[in-house]
C-alpha cells in the first residue's frame, strides 16, 4: 500500500513541476524537499536558475509530517523513473 502512496506522490510532485520545467539552456532544475524538524509539514519546492543569476523557488507540494517514509519513496521513485534532481534538507 505504502508503494502505491509514494509512486501518487512522485506522480504529483512531477505534475506540479513540469510546466515549471521550461529546459532552457545554461539553466539548473531541482527539486527540493524540507524535511520536518518536529510536527512540521513536509514541504516539496521547484527551483531553477540560470547560471550567474538569483535562484527562483516555487513551492509545488506540501504533506503531513506522518507521510515521511512515502516521500521518502518518492523521492527515488523522482529520481529514477523522472530523472529530476532532488535535495533533501532536514
Amino acid at each position: 500500500m505504502e508503494k502505491e502512496d509514494s509512486k501518487q506522490i512522485a506522480r504529483e510532485i512531477f505534475k506540479a513541476v513540469e510546466p515549471l520545467w521550461k529546459k532552457q539552456p545554461n539553466t539548473i532544475y531541482a527539486v527540493r524537499v524540507v524535511m520536518p524538524g518536529f510536527k512540521h509539514d513536509i514541504n516539496v519546492f521547484f527551483e531553477w536558475n540560470k547560471i550567474g543569476r538569483a535562484t527562483i523557488s516555487r513551492e509545488v507540494a506540501s504533506y503531513d509530517s506522518g507521510n515521511v517514509d512515502a516521500v521518502m519513496d518518492a523521492v527515488e521513485v523522482l529520481k529514477t523513473k523522472y530523472n529530476l534532481t532532488v535535495n533533501l534538507y532536514k
